[in-house]
């Protein structure tokens, strides 16, 4: 069948077909018809009225939705931000650490745990009179000894001048830090001397700690409690560094209990033998020669919550740390701990004793 197309009809090339449709485009944007503009503008004003919006509910929804993944975040970082300081506390005791090995290859002998005053007897201008001189030597938190003696030497006896760890005298708990035996081993870093857990807890109560741990009373300090001073012997300095047996299993330094759970929680800013930084263990299943001289009531602290359990750190005389998990009844959110349980622990830990724990309840073993 014949096309309608006349025989004599041009046929328009390709090439010519583009160039007659640019054309075309051309005029309809380059038209100067106002019916062309206003043709346009209702064109592009139909295809946006025609867009869907969102529903009520459907607005409802997404908020939901964004609220559900903002308490996710936000939980997921505040267990972060808990994990981040339970490392920096396990830190801060490697590096109390550190300096105890530090101070001991340098002195031969472990720090005290607490500062201890000495007494020296010498015969003056050959005659039979005694002149004593008493010196202070300070522990790895020193007592408030400002001005007690001058270029380090009294003529007499100065009684106890703890320093509490919640001080609220910067210029005693400045003095009693830097004075501290451990003081230029830590880099003069103050910040190594409190958990990041232990500051934002005491926080909140409008009290800032000046240490956050404590030193086992093992290792030596003032049990006189400011009574009388030290004869200068070797068996009143402290521990020998070198030789140290089972330094592996004999506690170094604990954490200050704070999180309310304990009966003991040291408080209050006056220095006293509940406030200062050693750790006075009591007797509990101990026998002869482990039986401290002036035994205490104090516990170590279990402060640190990971998932559904409870931590303590704590750090060894060999330098190393651990986390303790402390058994509790209760909420993780309210634990009950076995006081007695706690101290029993305490006293092996710092008697150096072996222990085995069954998921449930701590044991020392055979001695």
């Amino acid at each position: 069948m014949k096309s309608p197309m006349s025989p004599h009809s041009p046929i328009l090339p390709f090439s010519h077909s583009h160039s007659t449709i640019r054309s075309f485009d051309h005029s309809i944007i380059s038209s100067d018809s106002p019916h062309s503009h206003s043709t346009i503008r209702s064109f592009d004003h139909s295809i946006i009225s025609s867009s869907p919006a969102f529903t009520l509910v459907e607005l409802l929804v997404v908020i939901a939705i964004i609220g559900i993944l903002a308490g996710v975040l936000l939980s997921t970082f505040s267990g972060g931000s808990e994990s981040a300081r339970a490392a920096r506390c396990l830190s801060n005791m490697k590096n109390l650490a550190n300096a105890c090995q530090v101070y001991g290859m340098k002195d031969h002998r472990y720090p005290l745990a607490g500062s201890r005053e000495y007494v020296k007897a010498d015969q003056t201008d050959g005659k039979r009179r005694t002149k004593m001189s008493y010196t202070e030597r300070p522990g790895w938190i020193s007592w408030n000894s400002r001005n007690g003696y001058p270029n380090g030497v009294s003529s007499a006896h100065r009684a106890n001048a703890s320093v509490s760890l919640y001080s609220t005298d910067d210029e005693e708990s400045i003095f009693a830090l830097t004075n501290g035996c451990l003081w230029k081993y830590v880099a003069g870093n103050r910040e190594t001397y409190v958990c990041p857990s232990h500051a934002k807890k005491m926080g909140v109560r409008g009290t800032k700690p000046v240490w956050s741990y404590l030193m086992n009373g093992y290792f030596g300090w003032d049990e006189y409690k400011g009574s009388r001073a030290y004869a200068i012997s070797t068996s009143s300095q402290g521990q020998w560094f070198n030789g140290f047996v089972r330094a592996d299993r004999r506690l170094l330094f604990a954490e200050v209990p704070f999180m309310g759970y304990s009966a003991w929680q040291p408080d209050g800013t006056s220095g006293t033998e509940e406030t200062d930084a050693v750790l006075q263990y009591a007797t509990s299943d101990l026998t002869g020669s482990d039986v401290p001289r002036s035994p205490g009531n104090e516990t170590l602290g279990a402060n640190h919550v990971q998932g559904k359990n409870l931590f303590a750190h704590v750090v060894f005389a060999d330098g190393h740390v651990e986390k303790l998990r402390i058994p509790f009844s209760g909420t993780i959110k309210n634990p009950q701990v076995d006081e007695g349980q706690l101290k029993s622990l305490t006293s092996w830990l710092c008697a150096g004793k072996d222990v085995s724990f069954d998921g449930k309840q701590y044991r020392k073993l055979t001695d």
